[in-house]
């Protein structure tokens, strides 16, 4: 089941995994975050002791104390398992009966775990990739990790999904905002598509932040920065052209709903709708059905 990255960061106490594998919707099985602890599940490690690890590690057992309860299993030989707890210990259990290439690898609140590999050391370069990432976000460094493994060639048999979960810390201010769960379940290169994945949930990340106390997209230089990370999504489109609507700058404003309205012809619809709830006012309203009048009747 490939290669699984699993980590704690530190600075905001978040735990992950990242994973890729030649198995249908992989981030739907292995990868088992909480706020207290990070597991990956693999190989021929049975499903259940996903939750089994978990709750030993918030009862505050160690990871390698954690692995140690279930090392004696008769089917421990065909299991890998990575595990990180709440201190930032790691631990990993690779079977003897694993089809190789198997690697695994530790560093200070990080461990990967990695088997029927096209080649050997696949996850202590996912782990190198990790430490000396340079990605803004826990999660980017956790993908600069699995992508760097999935250069190497990533499992024999073939690519088939990939996913990254973050569980939020005891330091964060907005655990639903920390949270992080993207899944490519079936894709020819599948940790390619989870980059481009990630790349829209950075964007919708600036997206949020760019709202105003009403609710409303207000911040001019956030939801712009959110298209630019994003040039294609249609909410980052939508967002910078109201927030430049709102703050009188037509001019930026047009080409940005005609794109709009190219992609979506209800947008007419949606600004008279936005007029009539309020968050559009009138005047506003009327100046961008005028950018998108081909008649004057389109005004009604």
């Amino acid at each position: 089941m490939t290669i699984s990255i699993v980590a704690r960061d530190p600075a905001t106490g978040r735990f992950g995994v990242a994973k890729a594998g030649f198995a249908l919707a992989v981030g739907g099985r292995v990868p088992r975050v909480t706020g207290h602890g990070a597991v990956a599940v693999q190989a021929g490690a049975p499903p259940t002791w996903g939750p089994v690890l978990l709750a030993a590690l918030g009862s505050g057992v160690r990871a390698e104390d954690a692995i140690a309860l279930l090392g004696s299993s008769p089917v421990a030989d065909r299991a890998q398992l990575a595990v990180v707890d709440r201190q930032g210990g790691v631990a990993v259990l690779s079977g003897d009966a694993l089809e190789p290439a198997v690697s695994e690898a530790r560093g200070r609140g990080v461990c990967a775990a990695a088997n029927l590999m096209e080649r050997p050391g696949v996850a202590a370069v996912a782990v190198a990739a990790y430490v000396t990432s340079k990605a803004p976000s826990f999660s980017g460094r956790l993908l600069e990790a699995l992508s760097a493994a999935d250069r190497l060639g990533a499992d024999v048999r073939g690519r088939q999904s990939a996913a990254v979960r973050v569980a939020a810390g005891e330091k964060d201010a907005d655990p639903v905002a920390a949270e992080v769960d993207l899944r490519v379940d079936e894709a020819r290169d599948p940790v390619a598509e989870l980059r481009r994945l990630h790349r829209v949930w950075a964007a919708h990340e600036l997206l949020n932040a760019s709202r105003g106390e009403d609710g409303l997209y207000r911040n001019v230089d956030l939801a712009l920065a959110a298209l630019a990370a994003a040039p294609d999504d249609q909410a980052c489109l939508g967002a910078a052209m109201l927030t430049l609507l709102r703050a009188g700058r037509l001019a930026e404003a047009a080409p940005l709903l005609r794109r709009l309205s190219a992609v979506e012809p209800r947008t007419e619809t949606r600004i008279r709708r936005m007029v009539y709830s309020g968050s559009l006012t009138p005047d506003t309203g009327k100046a961008a059905l005028c950018i998108l009048a081909t008649t004057p009747s389109i005004l009604g």
